[in-house]
């Protein structure tokens, strides 16, 4: 039994970056990361909210085939604490995802970070197996941040947030 850790941290507003992003904007996105994972997560083809309240969800996520679990279905209960983090527990294999945007000098002085606790039974520590999953699981967890930075800001160019998204 291994469990793997990784955690990617990607400013959100970088020089040059336009439009900038507020955190009102950046949690809206995150929002929708957690209702529909799967425009953020590459092997994610579906999911469903199963319960929501303002601090509280628990969704159904469906993985493309050979991408996920077993099965392919998982349900996970997120812990949200408005407007910085969301903490993902994967209630059938034990992973923990946490996403968290943090501030910096000012409000346009963001990063947002995901860390990553992945429990995998049937590898081995130390072994080739297990490195180049690290390995893929590093590049897999770098493209997620960014791509949800990017589509934070593409929306943004858009024009479609602080207009309660419904994609």
């Amino acid at each position: 039994m291994v469990i793997l850790y990784q955690s990617q941290t990607c400013p959100v507003n970088p020089p040059n970056a336009s439009p900038i992003l507020t955190i009102d904007e950046v949690w809206e996105v995150m929002m929708l990361k957690c209702r529909k994972p799967e425009l953020f997560v590459a092997p994610m083809s579906g999911s469903k909210v199963l319960e929501e309240n303002p601090t509280f969800m628990k969704r159904s996520v469906t993985f493309k085939e050979g991408m996920g679990p077993p099965g392919g279905e998982v349900i996970e209960d997120l812990q949200i604490r408005k407007p910085w983090k969301v903490d993902f527990y994967n209630l059938d294999s034990g992973a923990f995802i946490n996403n968290t945007v943090s501030q910096g000098k000012d409000d346009t002085d963001l990063s947002l970070t995901f860390y990553f606790e992945w429990p995998y039974p049937k590898l081995e520590e130390g072994s080739a197996e297990t490195q180049k999953m690290e390995e893929r699981l590093w590049g897999m967890a770098q493209e997620t941040v960014q791509h949800t930075i990017d589509y934070a800001r593409d929306l943004a160019r858009k024009g479609k947030l602080g207009k309660g998204l419904e994609l």
